[in-house]
């Protein structure tokens, strides 16, 4: 375990300063609260665990007490923290498998920063990274045990990965430990003596099938003792994510992989911006930077070897949502809570097709051509880094929004008297994510203190059939959990339209004077202003 004694080593740095620099705007948002992240606000302890417990994951209830008892910015440290630590030991098991300095930093520099999983940023995700870690700390600890034949520390990567279940979409994952021990064992056969030669070749097959034959037992046993202690009951227990394979979607999955190697529509800077910045970093990088010289036809080996572990990475990242029945769009990928695992699919793709790309450059000598490799992957993450800076802007236009919304209720009875439904124009949704119902419950209720009014969105009405078909459908959702338990469902309510205010502003520029005015002059500041109301609309049902 050389590489763990000195967690901070020259690498460690260099990794921590290109996540930092693409991830420290997290700080500014440690108030914000996305998706799910309302149900979890304000939430009592017994509500917290009997939910958790629910769900087939008490731990967590318990994990999201600790943290709200230090404060809700705790979620922004931690989830900064973790996932920093996830990279780092990332990069220490591509060290132990032996890949190289330059590959090992390049898949872990990118991983850090790739342009996926943005739902990171969302408190009720944050126990999902903790959970992650321990997979992959797991991992490197099963590799060098392995390794280092050391039974001992191999079955203790086995409870790990157990402990690492909680969080279901890691169970398909798990696939990947498999492959990793039949190479691993495979490998260490090779150091075995064999009576003759005859009976090498069998004999190494029965040692790998010996050796894995628990790693295939592992998910089942964990199926059991899930069934008996972490079995879901309450609101989780019917329809919910129940497992549904069905074969067109496992080859549309396969489709948009393959289709999607490099993940260029994960990007969310407008083109001539992200071309402008990758065009000036590669050529800036190109006339400074000379390092190793590599053949070409080397590069181009290895670069598929990457872009076919790259393909089964974002094909286990993918899996835990194709096995519930969810049809994979790559649009949606980057906001999707399921898809923790997709960075490191993504890093293996690009970092491949850059090798792939650079080995048929036509550059004069082989000095060149690395010189471009390294000068346009340099760029390429600088654009990543500044991607996520607008990224995280994104969510605070957002949070922004919600606290004019927020401060809307709070000075408009109309909004307080009655259920709800909300046409959102003002485009200032991250992602144009509609808001979902425990955001407009956790909202009301943060604005009057009570939990006697359902607000809903005006397209999931619409998707539904009326009031009367979304809440039959999400009933049993509803309640102290979503803050609306003392809500008359059957009250169909009122339309409003929102749009935003001073239309003419640029949502950035308002978003920067916002932040300004709140930090010099916070007595100036009137959240409401950003938002105005047309309505009430109460004739509609819909």
């Amino acid at each position: 375990m050389s590489e763990m004694k000195i967690p901070f080593k020259r690498a460690g740095l260099q990794l921590f300063f290109v996540y930092a620099a693409a991830h420290l705007p997290i700080f500014l948002l440690s108030g914000a609260r996305y998706w799910d992240d309302w149900s979890l606000s304000g939430a009592s302890k017994d509500m917290l665990i009997s939910v958790f417990t629910d769900a087939g994951s008490p731990l967590s209830g318990y994990y999201h007490y600790a943290v709200q008892m230090a404060g809700w910015w705790f979620y922004s440290f931690s989830t900064f923290s973790l996932g920093y630590l996830i990279v780092y030991v990332f990069y220490i098991i591509l060290r132990s498998l032996d890949f190289s300095k330059f590959d090992a930093l390049s898949l872990s520099f990118l991983a850090a920063v790739q342009p996926v999983y943005y739902a990171r940023i969302a408190a009720i995700n944050n126990a999902a990274l903790f959970l992650l870690l321990i997979f992959v700390f797991a991992v490197y600890i099963f590799v060098i045990s392995v390794k280092g034949n050391n039974q001992i520390k191999e079955y203790f990567s086995y409870l790990l990965f157990m402990f690492s279940f909680q969080l279901n979409s890691l169970v398909p994952a798990f696939l990947l430990v498999l492959m990793l021990g039949i190479y691993l064992f495979y490998k260490q056969s090779k150091t075995l003596t064999y009576e003759s030669v005859i009976d090498r070749q069998s004999k190494r097959i029965k040692y790998v099938m010996k050796r894995t034959a628990f790693i295939v037992l592992i998910p089942f046993i964990y199926a059991i003792f899930q069934h008996f202690f972490f079995k879901k009951s309450g609101m989780f227990v019917a329809d919910y994510n129940v497992i549904n394979i069905k074969f067109s979607l496992i080859t549309s999955e396969i489709k948009v992989i393959f289709l999607n190697l490099f993940p260029f529509d994960g990007i969310y800077l407008e083109k001539k911006l992200l071309l402008l910045i990758f065009v000036a970093v590669t050529l800036a990088i190109y006339f400074i930077t000379s390092d190793r010289v590599y053949s070409s036809r080397e590069n181009e080996r290895s670069g598929r070897g990457l872009i076919g572990i790259g393909v089964v990475l974002l094909g286990l990242g993918a899996l835990a949502y194709v096995m519930v029945g969810k049809e994979p769009s790559y649009e949606t990928w980057p906001t999707t809570r399921f898809q923790i695992l997709l960075p490191f699919g993504a890093a293996f793709s690009t970092l491949g097709l850059f090798k792939v790309i650079c080995a048929v450059f036509p550059a004069t000598n082989p000095d060149e051509r690395h010189r471009i490799k390294v000068a346009s992957l340099g760029g390429l993450i600088v654009v990543f880094v500044v991607n996520w800076w607008f990224v995280y802007g994104t969510f605070y236009i957002d949070h922004l929004r919600q606290e004019a919304l927020a401060d809307t209720i709070r000075n408009t009875p109309a909004l307080q008297s009655r259920n709800s439904v909300i046409l959102d124009r003002s485009g200032l949704q991250a992602f144009d994510t509609p808001a979902g119902l425990g955001e407009y419950a956790g909202l009301h209720e943060s604005a009057t203190g009570k939990r006697d009014a359902l607000i809903l969105n005006y397209d999931s009405i619409i998707a539904y059939g009326g009031w009367s078909g979304f809440v039959n459908n999400f009933r049993k959702f509803l309640g102290a959990w979503t803050k609306v338990e003392d809500a008359a469902f059957d009250v169909p309510g009122c339309l409003y339209i929102i749009h935003r205010g001073r239309a003419g502003r640029n949502k950035w520029s308002y978003a920067a004077r916002a932040f300004v005015v709140k930090i010099t002059y916070p007595e100036r500041y009137a959240a409401r202003h950003l938002l105005s109301f047309d309505g009430p609309f109460c004739q509609s049902s819909q």
